[in-house]
């Protein structure tokens, strides 16, 4: 039995819904990596569509967060390394 393709494989977890990455690796068994690189290259050829929803640490700080980026409880937050919510959406139109 052959494997979907990487993308389509991706591209078709996230149009049945799966609700984060970590779920369309689990459901396609890819590698988180490959994933993302996927999503992201379904996002430049505009079959996906991808919008910063919020971030997820407040500016003062990351210190009661259970994915705390900055390492330490308290500490200010990195701003270059805090997550970020993120939503995709998978276009109907074909560009």
């Amino acid at each position: 039995m052959t494997r979907p393709a990487p993308l389509s494989a991706v591209l078709a977890e996230l149009t049945a819904g799966a609700p984060t990455l970590d779920e369309v690796a689990r459901r396609t068994g890819l590698d988180r990596d490959l994933v993302e690189a996927a999503v992201a290259h379904l996002v430049r050829l505009g079959r996906v569509d991808s919008s910063e929803l919020s971030t997820a640490c407040p500016d003062s700080a990351c210190g009661g967060c259970p994915v705390s980026a900055c390492g330490a409880r308290g500490a200010p937050a990195s701003p270059g390394r805090r997550p970020v919510l993120v939503a995709l959406s998978v276009r109907n139109d074909r560009p």
